[in-house]
């Protein structure tokens, strides 16, 4: 049991904390630590409560509060799946302490257990903060009694705590697949952002269509149940939660069996299929051939583009900001009369410009693709530092290549939104100016972000890029800065429109120009400091 706990406490590292190089390392290990549990739980409960009180309303009359878990069920599945799939790849199958681990004097089927326990505490983390508020919804709003008595919170607890059990069963096997394609096909990246891909197609339909799905639900609830069989362990829980004992115990023993032959399964196998992974990996097959010349700047780039898009890990995380950029852009000009109608609706004296403004902020604010970049650089930062050419190119390329990719992006979101919504050429070009200004601040502060909190020894770039404190606050302190840009907005507008722009620009124009100093004179220090 003991050595049991003592892999758990590494699993969890890398699954939620990190190491970093710099001084204060154990406040900056429990920051990351903390940022990712907040980010994850914050998530959970958001989804959780809106969707929750939506459902309720429209089932409540109906006595049929079952649905309500067992929508919320396939929430917590789906966004296990996706917190997890590719950490399992990662951290389970592609850990750089994999060959550490394994010559220790520890049976393989206990390191699989307890790499698959952190998976596992992960998904448990994001089903509580699903289940637990869906349950405190239907309390407060039902008409039959629902979450009334002690049984239904004991019948509730057990469903959060045995539904993450199947859901790492299945994240283990997806990443176990995930594993294997990226070992086997030389383009398994190409194959990973394809299936992230077609996920995501399949979460934002249903984002947009919920409203359908819930008139649908108020019109023929009992239907819909009916035609859930596909789901039977879920509806099960529903039942178990609603009073059904039997049932309960049945998903109880759906999803212990399902970890259980998981767990032993792979772990019989673990110790050959981490080296058959490793051995894959490592393989190069060289070929003579014709070598076109390129400049060092270009090199570089091209480096760089080829770990972004290389990577889905990297790619999906920093990069759908920008594909939703284009996204909203692209849909505003399809479905201009609708979204007109809309506006019209919410009142003529809505700040569109601000407000089209927050919107692309935002997105840019979700693509931190400068802030991981030299720490994913890991062990191999000193062949780059070797290289012919200054810490100062270096740096710049890697704020350049965040800009090459948002500031595209950025004028086509702009000029979209800006014909959508009939803006004045005035006020098209300022909504590209603050955008453009923050794109460019936001990149250099990225930058800055990861060379003051560097993580070069990371056991995997799922650590570096999803919960690493550069990334976090590279993510989350621009959008404090676009918090305080629209307050200056409003202070302005009560002065005049002019002035309500100029207090914003002026905002970015200072940031921006702060960031771009400090990483100029201490940017190369830093890296050389590394």
């Amino acid at each position: 049991m003991t050595k049991f706990l003592a892999l758990l406490k590494v699993s969890i590292q890398s699954m939620l904390l990190s190491s970093t190089n710099s001084r204060g390392r154990s406040r900056k290990k429990a920051a990351t630590g903390t940022g990712a549990i907040i980010v994850i739980a914050g998530l959970g409960l958001y989804l959780s409560g809106f969707y929750s009180y939506m459902l309720m309303q429209v089932l409540a009359p109906s006595h049929m509060e079952v649905l309500v878990f067992i929508f919320m069920g396939m929430v917590a599945l789906a966004g296990g799946l996706l917190f997890t799939t590719f950490a399992v790849k990662g951290v389970v199958f592609g850990g750089k302490d994999n060959d550490l681990l394994l010559s220790m004097p520890v049976p393989s089927t206990l390191l699989m257990a307890s790499r698959v326990t952190a998976i596992y505490l992960e998904n448990l983390l994001f089903s509580a903060f699903v289940l637990l508020p869906a349950g405190v919804v239907c309390t407060m709003m039902t008409q039959n009694g629902v979450g009334h008595s002690l049984q239904f919170w004991v019948r509730l607890a057990i469903a959060a705590l045995v539904l993450p059990l199947l859901d790492t069963a299945l994240s283990v096997l997806l990443g176990a697949l995930m594993a294997f394609l990226a070992a086997k096909v030389s383009k398994g990246a190409l194959g990973q952002n394809i299936v992230t891909g077609l996920f995501l197609v399949v979460v934002f339909y249903f984002s947009f269509n919920v409203n359908k799905m819930i008139g649908a639900l108020a019109a023929n609830a009992a239907g819909i149940k009916d035609s859930l069989n596909w789901a039977a362990p879920l509806l099960w829980m529903g039942e178990g939660i609603m009073g059904d004992w039997g049932l309960l115990l049945a998903f109880a023993a759906c999803c212990v069996i399902s970890f259980a032959l998981v767990v032993f399964g792979l772990g019989r196998v673990y110790r050959q299929a981490v080296t058959a992974f490793a051995a894959r990996a490592a393989q190069s097959n060289y070929k003579l051939s014709t070598q076109s010349a390129s400049s060092q700047k270009k090199a570089l780039f091209r480096k760089e583009a080829q770990r972004f898009f290389g990577t889905p890990m990297y790619f999906w995380n920093a990069g759908l900001g920008l594909i939703l950029l284009l996204a909203a852009g692209v849909a505003s000009l399809i479905l201009r009369d609708k979204l007109l109608v809309y506006l019209g609706m919410a009142g003529e004296n809505i700040p569109l410009l601000p407000m089209a403004a927050a919107v692309i902020c935002f997105c840019l604010c979700t693509c931190p693709i400068a802030a991981p970049s030299v720490s994913l650089e890991g062990k191999y930062l000193w062949i780059l530092r070797e290289a012919p050419m200054s810490d100062h190119t270096l740096l710049w390329v890697k704020v350049g290549f965040q800009l090459l990719l948002t500031l595209p992006c950025t004028v086509i979101a702009g000029l979209c939104l800006s014909i959508a919504l009939g803006f004045q050429l005035w006020q098209g070009t300022a909504l590209l100016i603050a955008t453009l200004l923050f794109a460019v601040g936001h990149a250099m502060f990225g930058m800055l972000m990861g060379l003051t909190f560097p993580k070069l020894d990371a056991v995997n770039e799922t650590v570096v890029i999803k919960q690493s404190l550069a990334t976090t606050l590279a993510m989350f302190v621009p959008m404090a800065v676009l918090a305080a840009a629209g307050g200056l907005y409003w202070l302005g507008s009560q002065i005049s429109g002019w002035a309500a722009f100029a207090f914003s620009i002026l905002l970015l124009v200072l940031l921006t120009a702060v960031c771009a100093a400090i990483l100029s004179k201490r940017g190369p220090t830093m890296l050389r400091a590394l």
